[in-house]
């Protein structure tokens, strides 16, 4: 028996489905191009034919560079496979099929198509400094985070090699501006972004601006390559300290070297009475102390200076506390020098520097030192030794 279907249908009434028109067009799949320019290829090839809208195209474009940026080989990038580099502008200008595209989205495209191969060239550079190549990579992530274009990295490539430090500006008495000590800075360009990265850059015992002017000069070595009576070791100069300021301004101080003798500190905040936990020159003038206490407080803290704490013991028994002050900082200053000393060999001066002021001052005796620091407010017992020796404020 044949189905109810075949019974009562006709075959003229069966009704076909419809065939399409034209051919259904599959979107392009990014992941399947074997390289960048196949893909641009492919993309402009279909745009062309009326495949792909304008704004699909655009939107595979970039999917097509996020992909070549995160996977493409930084030792064999494609551009240099397939295309002299010299030639790269033009050829992205191309493909991107806009001649008027802004050229600082050209530069962005271009690093990070090209970043490898530029660190490649960076570290190739470094790696003929010392000090450098034992930051090697902290100092090209620093190069590359202070937002380069192409030409800023030739340039550093280009000046690196004769130092990026005006010695003479930086040794010489007086305020000097940042654009004065390192060469091409300029405010908020690529040079001033690596400097104001590398002034931070710290590594194992060495402190801020350390890195910063050893990397940046063959002439400056830092403590851990030529170790010494100083941070810095400058060639034909001799050993530095450097006092940089980050947040706040560094003091005369070592914790590392510094052995102040904090029983006898309080020992004598004891028999004075002084209930304070951090006690100023005016609480020490005002407590009326002995000769005896005021020499042991001075040689408690200064305790690399022998018996050279007259001036300081005096202008306190004088209740002199602007003369105590400036006797505090000499006796701070000549503490620190001997401190450091490496055998005969004492540091020739301090240099100083500040990240929020940009500018840069050196010291190499007393004089210049009370001439330059604004000193305030000085501790002679504190529970944290550092604040017994003076802030580097200075009057500028």
């Amino acid at each position: 028996m044949k189905p109810w279907f075949e019974k009562e249908i006709l075959e003229g009434d069966v009704i076909k489905f419809p065939e399409p028109k034209e051919k259904v067009i599959q979107m392009p799949n990014i992941a399947s191009y074997p390289d960048f320019l196949t893909g641009v290829k492919d993309l402009q090839n279909r745009l062309s034919d009326g495949q792909i809208s304008q704004e699909s195209h655009d939107r595979l474009y970039a999917e097509l560079i996020q992909r070549f940026m995160k996977k493409e080989s930084f030792e064999n990038p494609w551009f240099l496979r397939e295309s002299p580099s010299k030639e790269l502008l033009q050829m992205i200008k191309d493909k991107l099929n806009d001649p008027e595209l802004d050229e600082k989205v050209l530069q962005k495209v271009l690093m990070a198509l090209e970043g490898g191969g530029l660190k490649q060239r960076i570290q190739g550079v470094l790696q003929n400094d010392p000090d450098a190549k034992k930051v090697l990579a902290s100092v090209t992530e620093q190069i590359f985070n202070a937002k380069p274009t192409t030409q800023d990295i030739e340039a550093f490539i280009t000046a690196y090699p004769k130092g990026l430090v005006n010695i003479q500006a930086l040794l010489e008495p007086g305020k000097k501006d940042w654009s004065q000590i390192f060469v091409g800075y300029q405010p908020d360009n690529h040079m001033s972004r690596v400097v104001e990265r590398l002034y931070k850059l710290k590594n194992q015992g060495i402190g801020p601006a350390e890195v910063c002017l050893s990397v940046l000069s063959p002439q400056i070595f830092h403590s851990g390559s030529r170790p010494g009576a100083g941070d810095i070791y400058i060639d034909g100069a001799g050993h530095f300290e450097i006092k940089a300021s980050v947040a706040k301004p560094g003091r005369l101080f070592d914790g590392r070297k510094a052995k102040v003798d904090m029983n006898t500190i309080q020992n004598v905040r004891d028999q004075l009475k002084i209930e304070k936990t951090r006690v100023n020159l005016k609480d020490l003038i005002a407590a009326n102390p002995k000769q005896e206490q005021v020499v042991a407080l001075a040689k408690s803290i200064f305790r690399h200076v022998g018996d050279n704490v007259a001036g300081f013991v005096n202008a306190i028994m004088k209740k002199d506390e602007a003369s105590a002050k400036l006797e505090h900082t000499k006796l701070a200053y000549t503490n620190y020098q001997t401190m450091s000393a490496a055998g005969e060999d004492k540091f020739v001066g301090i240099i100083f520097m500040s990240l929020n002021g940009k500018w840069s001052n050196v010291i190499r005796n007393i004089d210049e030192l009370v001439q330059n620091l604004a000193v305030g407010t000085i501790y002679v017992a504190s529970p944290d030794q550092a604040d017994l020796f003076p802030q580097t404020t200075f009057k500028f």
